[in-house]
């Protein structure tokens, strides 16, 4: 957001959610030394559904007794339906003098994006379009490097690797290790292969990629446990969701690979991941079955479509149902 003059409006877009969270830090900040408390009004998304588009429209000509600037944040405007999102379109083009609109649009292209015409009405209106788009797993490890450089450290290109492959691809929670790193790590260090796994080590059970891996052991409390850890750290669920069936897929492979006949030496050097990841991936592959793989994949898939208006109850209990599901729990 810029330092100086502000814009009647923002769309704050994008599937980098480190770099959007900044962003929204700042315009809180912002919105409470120009406006003082009570100058920003947030429309959070409903349970499992979106922001109140008919409030956050009404809000817009309404008089306060805010002295200065009024600022409204809808968070969770890529969950809006064309239907939702057309009164809002509409309303930006008849803007107050003294508010400032922010949209903020959490994308997972393709499938998950802002509404078509919400950036041409942000626009339209004098406004701006902030995209911040997250790095490619083939960027991450570019991405990882550049960002310990900023915090005074460097990475190793392996530790980097095996960051990313402990950590999961969200921004926000590599964002957070990279800064426990540059804590632990003296100013100009840097951080090895076997730096990285001793320091790791400690928050592993607390990662994405751990969610999954109680799913493939089969251990529908791990899995809640794991769900409930990340949830309390700020982690979305669709980050989540998305990292639980890349893991199962990865499973998949291997095992389908193994019953093809080759041997687990082979299966596991030609996984597209660290070599240490691949061999815990291995051994918790031991006893394991492609129904039940194939089974914990149909249950993160309708977990998905619940979390985009497919179910009537809230996201937690959709999130609940379906791990003990995947997780093979019975009843």
């Amino acid at each position: 957001m810029p330092a100086d003059e502000l814009s009647p409006a923002y769309l704050i877009a994008g599937s980098d959610d480190a770099k959007l969270d900044a962003t929204l830090g700042r315009l809180r900040l912002r919105a409470e030394r120009e406006g003082g408390p009570g100058a920003l009004q947030v429309f959070d998304p409903e349970p499992g559904g979106a922001p109140d588009a008919e409030a956050f429209v009404a809000a817009i000509p309404a008089l306060t007794l805010t002295p200065g600037r009024r600022f409204l944040l809808a968070e969770g405007a890529e969950r809006w339906s064309a239907k939702q999102a057309a009164p809002v379109i509409e309303a930006l083009g008849g803007l107050p003098p003294d508010l400032t609109v922010v949209l903020a649009a959490r994308e997972r292209p393709p499938k998950v994006r802002a509404p078509k015409g919400l950036a041409d009405a942000v626009e339209a209106a004098g406004g701006e379009v902030i995209t911040f788009r997250a790095p490619r797993a083939r960027e991450l490890g570019a991405w990882l490097s550049t960002e310990a450089k900023r915090r005074g450290i460097s990475l190793d290109a392996e530790a980097a690797r095996l960051l990313a492959e402990r950590m999961g691809e969200g921004t926000v929670r590599l964002s957070t290790e990279l800064d426990r790193l540059a804590t632990w790590a003296p100013e100009g260090g840097r951080i090895e292969l076997e730096d990285l796994e001793a320091m790791i080590a400690d928050t592993s059970e607390e990662a994405s990629w751990t969610l999954a891996d109680a799913l493939l052991d089969r251990d529908p409390a791990g899995a809640l446990v794991s769900a409930e850890r990340l949830t309390g750290q700020g982690e979305a669920l669709t980050p989540m969701i998305y990292q639980a069936a890349k893991r199962l897929r990865e499973a998949h492979h291997a095992l389908t690979e193994l019953e093809r006949g080759r041997s687990p030496k082979e299966v596991e050097s030609s996984l597209p991941m660290h070599p240490y990841a691949a061999k815990m991936l291995m051994r918790r592959l031991r006893g394991a079955s492609l129904d039940d793989l194939r089974a914990a994949t149909c249950a993160i898939a309708d977990l998905e479509w619940w979390t985009r208006g497919g179910a009537d109850y809230p996201g937690d209990v959709a999130l609940t149902l379906a791990l003990r599901r995947a997780a093979g729990a019975r009843g």
